[in-house]
């Protein structure tokens, strides 16, 4: 009987609605299921692959979080605003090399961006993904794959995700060729950053999509050359949603004169709001201030439901969620909507992520935290199609 491997692979971003209009690797891979996403976007979703648990348990939420006292930018205080111009600071490629120099500084080895946050409010926050969440003992609060494919004693192989997809499936294919690795998590990004530009173009997602199926028949094949059976999951983290709007939310708080660090403090991300509120008096402003926009605000039913319900309020007191397809921008992820985005509610259909696999499961993910115990208890039953 020949030896099996088994094979992940994380396709960032590839939705169970791509998946279904286009019909990728319907044939490669015959079992395939809709899988209903985290709320948030990758900075918890990825986590949640690869623990099991929801943001509450693992910890991982969003980018930033109000915390002056352990805030790594602290020093820009001393900086007076006159050095810190928009026109010339808050270029891209500028603010990209001041955070590959912050981390560097700091030793962090997680991903790290600045994004559009303006200069004057870092100081009041603190950055979540400090630690390389992928190696043993990145999520400090819940043991990750890594953790657990090293007390199972295997013989695998977890993807740099700093290295470009394309390099991370070389890797992979030569290991597969090997013979000598068990299991294997390799993980490409490239599409999601396609897709963020490209979502409603698709000729162009057809075409993206045929190189990812070439990919797949690819490792299928270094691996029956090493003379083994291989057991080829595809999972995702979430979908895109198109563009359908955009919402200037700064300009709304701003009208009912609500201004950063006057009675509360907020992130304002691509699709939600987060507000941490110090003066009471404040949220019925707020609430008229954005009664107009399309969205709501989160009820504490619903951050229990999405398991986003922090006893400590550590990513805000109250979150405004976008309707699907509205993006707010200008935002402090970046100035300009983008052709799509995630990080809507996961009752969106475009939310939704996918699994495909050439090996039924003895149980479909329903959530994408249940990719963690097809990884860690190899849970299929061996029929094939």
């Amino acid at each position: 009987m020949k030896t099996r491997v088994e094979l992940y692979l994380f396709i960032d971003a590839l939705g169970w609605n791509i998946v279904r209009e286009h019909g990728f690797c319907r044939e490669l891979l015959p079992y395939q299921a809709k899988v209903r996403t985290q709320f948030g976007y990758s900075s918890g979703a990825v986590p949640t692959i690869l623990s099991g648990k929801t943001p509450r348990e693992h910890g991982h939420f969003s980018c930033f979080y109000y915390s002056p006292e352990t805030s790594p930018f602290r020093w820009m205080r001393l900086l007076p605003l006159a050095l810190m111009p928009d026109a010339l600071f808050n270029r891209h490629r500028i603010r990209h090399r001041l955070a590959k120099l912050i981390a560097k500084r700091n030793g962090y080895t997680g991903y790290f961006e600045l994004y559009s946050l303006p200069y004057s409010h870092l100081p009041s926050f603190d950055y979540s993904e400090k630690n390389d969440i992928f190696a043993p003992g990145g999520l400090r609060k819940v043991p990750n794959l890594a953790d657990v494919w090293q007390r199972q004693k295997r013989r695998s192989h977890i993807s740099d995700w700093r290295l470009p997809s394309r390099e991370n499936l070389r890797i992979g294919e030569e290991l597969l060729r090997q013979g000598k690795t068990d299991s294997l998590f390799l993980y490409t990004a490239e599409l999601d950053s396609f897709l963020h530009f490209h979502v409603s173009e698709p000729e162009r997602v057809a075409e993206k999509l045929r190189e990812y199926e070439r990919a797949v028949m690819r490792l299928l094949e270094a691996a029956s050359s090493s003379g083994r059976e291989c057991a080829l999951h595809v999972i995702s983290d979430h979908g895109m949603t198109p563009l359908a709007g955009a919402c200037d939310l700064g300009r709304l708080l701003a009208g009912r004169g609500l201004r950063f660090g006057e009675g509360h403090a907020s992130v304002l991300d691509s699709t939600m709001a987060r507000f941490w509120i110090f003066d009471p008096q404040l949220r019925s402003r707020l609430a008229a201030a954005l009664a107009d926009a399309p969205g709501h605000f989160l009820s504490e039913a619903e951050k229990q439901r999405f398991g986003i319900d922090f006893p400590d309020r550590q990513y805000g007191d109250e979150i405004f969620l976008l309707d699907p397809g509205i993006q707010i921008a200008p935002s402090d992820m970046g100035r300009r909507p983008l052709p799509g985005m995630h990080g809507f509610t996961p009752d969106d259909s475009d939310s939704d992520a996918a699994f495909l696999s050439n090996v039924e499961p003895a149980e479909y993910p329903a959530w994408i935290g249940d990719y963690f115990t097809l990884m860690t208890s190899g849970g299929t039953d061996g029929r094939r199609g």
